[in-house]
């Protein structure tokens, strides 16, 4: 990548050219005398080193309302203008008072409290009794599922013993007929919360693929008892291959919950993954904000599409496979049992219970390292598609990371007064930069001043009226800009200029360190096509070639639109204007990016899976009508059909592993 002069960061591209009689009739103020000029001998130079901000300062103090969130434009306390088009000034009006009702007409009936308008919502259980679910009998449910497993092993291996004629063993075929069947019996009782799923689905009429284990199992039973007694072969291990399935997309979906309500749990104070629709063109965006936990747990363990997708089969496929099993029957020399029982069979996709809960189980597991919890189905079909990732100061460089390097001051101005200053202004702006000139302030044991008027350039900079004086805060290519004389030797990298009444005060560097988490973040999220970055900060010194030269990334493709739009794109309530699909760790930009992309996987996983299962379903269901239909049975065995659900599940398990890996 082609670095830039280091000195060039703080540039304006095209700064417009203002003269300080119009700044100062701009802020009411008259034109200061003539000050001598500035020699070395009035030049002080104050290094500081004082201790990055303290944890309770992660947000810049605010004048505002409690509980309100000012936008960047509103000043603090004084009245706001109307903006001037050509210098793109943003000014707060004072309110006016209501105008008094016309003759004539009656007041407007009072609006009734938003409470009788809608219905509170449900209450959310917290991360804590979720996780304490979660937990309680979930080493009992592993233990089934591995016994489960190892019945449906032991069933696949009597079968091959029984179709394919082995004798090494003192067991004849129709007592491996039997065996299969007191084993399939045992894999109901290992699988009793399938069962239970299934019966809660037929009472409340929400069809899953559990419910058609209901049918199978009855069906699977009377076939057996009419075949056992004449040395015929029975379906008992393909039932038990199907309910391991069940269980185990059962086991995954709780495991997934655990580990997301577990990473949850360990959050002190998260932020949110919103997704903010349309604030830009062709794409919805994404961005960091104060967390929403309760809504969080409300729709974390809402239904996903596959398992949606899968009932509506599965409740198309049970009274479709019975009519035609029963004009099969009354036209062929297939019984109705044995028909009904093929096609159902055939029908129902044994990896189907894993389309969603298995990929999930695996992203939650992967998330919690991270310090990221994606919110189900939710937080997939959210982070799905093509996306805008606004990336605001804390998701480039946390507060911590950021501290001052030296001062310089100039002319009669003392340290404390500018900064002072400079604060209220950082401060009217909600500006990060807030919090390193608070902690500069204390050590200076200065005053806090209000600022009064506030004005936001489109150049790197802003400008306030504080005590009187017209303060300009930016950086160096702004006060260029604004008129501001600068002596020779104030040429400082990565520093912030403030000027009192057109006249340079001083010059504060600042020092941004780079966290390794936002380095991974950005760079897994400028090689994803899927996705464009657009730099939203307050901060007038981080810029795409700042963010280049510390975190050594190519960073061209980067959007960096004006101070104003920035600040317009950093303040939109995400309550307001779209859905929360994560929860994160605070200043972890590392964890948001890998949210998003496991958002991103989970969507594209659970489709391909839903496609590979409903293909298999439809596919053997097509088989076994065909094979019913000619008369060709037997064709249909129970090793052909246990081989057919396991070579899909094999299938369906293979892709899935290469786009999760990969």
């Amino acid at each position: 990548m082609k670095r830039r002069d280091p000195e060039q960061l703080n540039q304006a591209d095209a700064p417009e050219e203002y003269q300080l009689e119009d700044i100062l009739r701009e802020f009411g103020a008259q034109s200061a005398p003539e000050k001598p000029g500035v020699t070395s001998d009035t030049v002080v130079f104050r290094p500081i080193r004082t201790a990055p901000a303290a944890p309770d300062l992660d947000a810049p103090t605010k004048t505002a309302e409690p509980n309100k969130r000012r936008t960047p434009q509103e000043a603090p306390s004084a009245p706001q203008e109307a903006p001037r088009e050509d210098t793109g000034v943003v000014r707060t009006e004072r309110e006016k008072p209501p105008a008094p009702p016309r003759r004539g007409k009656r007041p407007p009936k009072p609006k009734a409290p938003p409470a009788a308008q809608e219905a509170p919502p449900e209450p959310a259980l917290t991360p804590q009794t979720l996780l304490r679910r979660c937990r309680d009998g979930l080493g009992l449910q592993r233990l089934r599922f591995a016994l489960a497993a190892l019945i449906a092993a032991v069933q696949v291996f009597l079968l091959f013993y029984g179709s394919l004629g082995w004798d090494y063993l003192p067991l004849s075929a129709a007592a491996a007929g039997w065996a299969s069947l007191a084993l399939a019996a045992l894999s109901l009782l290992v699988a009793f919360d399938v069962v239970l799923d299934g019966l809660r689905g037929l009472v409340h009429l929400r069809p899953s693929l559990a419910l058609a284990v209901l049918p199978v199992s009855a069906l699977t039973f009377v076939h057996a008892a009419q075949v056992l007694p004449q040395g015929g072969q029975s379906y008992c291990p393909v039932l038990s291959v199907l309910l391991a399935f069940l269980l185990r997309g059962a086991m995954a979906r709780r495991t997934a919950v655990l580990y997301t309500a577990r990473t949850v749990c360990a959050f002190d104070a998260p932020m949110g993954i919103f997704e903010l629709p349309q604030l830009l063109d062709r794409a919805d965006s994404l961005r960091r904000d104060e967390a929403d936990v309760d809504d969080f747990m409300r729709r974390l363990d809402r239904p996903d599409r596959a398992q949606t997708v899968l009932g509506v089969y599965t409740a198309l496929m049970l009274p479709l496979s019975g009519a035609l099993a029963y004009l099969i029957s009354t036209r062929g020399e297939n019984g109705f049992v044995l028909s009904w029982l093929l096609l159902l069979l055939g029908a129902m996709p044994s990896a189907g219970a894993l389309c969603f809960s298995g990929a999930f189980s695996v992203l939650a597991r992967r998330l919690s390292s991270f310090g990221g919890a994606l919110c189900g189905w939710h937080g997939a079909k959210l982070f799905g598609g093509k996306h805008t990732i606004i990336l605001r100061d804390e998701d480039i460089f946390p507060r911590a990371n950021i501290t001052s390097n030296g001062m310089k001051l100039f002319g009669a101005h003392k340290a404390g007064r500018v900064i002072a200053g400079a604060l209220a202004a950082l401060r009217a702006a909600d500006s990060p930069l807030a919090d390193l000139f608070e902690t500069l302030l204390q050590a200076q044991y200065g005053k806090h001043l209000q600022a009064t008027r506030l004005r936001v350039y489109d150049n790197n900079g802003i400008g306030a009226e504080v005590a009187g004086e017209v303060i300009l805060v930016g950086s160096l290519g702004f006060v260029r800009s604004m008129g501001v004389h600068m002596p020779a030797g104030t040429r400082v990298r990565q520093a912030v200029y403030v000027s009192v009444d057109g006249e340079l005060a001083g010059i504060f560097a600042v020092k941004y360190k780079p966290s390794p988490s936002t380095r991974k973040g950005l760079r897994d999220v400028l090689a994803n096509r899927s996705f464009s970055v657009v730099l939203a900060t307050r901060d007038f010194l981080i810029t795409p070639e700042l963010i280049g030269a510390k975190y050594e990334l190519d960073t061209q493709s980067v959007i960096f639109p004006p101070l104003s739009e920035r600040l317009r794109l950093s303040a939109i309530d995400p309550e307001k204007n779209g859905g929360q699909g994560g929860l994160i760790a605070k200043d972890t930009f590392g964890a948001f990016a890998s949210t998003v992309a496991a958002g991103r996987t989970l969507k594209s996983v659970s489709g391909l899976s839903l496609a590979l299962s409903l293909a298999a379903g439809v596919l053997g269901f097509g088989l076994c009508t065909l094979l019913l239909v000619w008369n060709s049975a037997q064709t249909a065995s129970p090793l052909h059909l246990a081989a057919f659900q396991l070579v899909w599940a094999c299938l369906n398990w293979l892709f899935s592993f290469v786009l999760l890996r990969f």
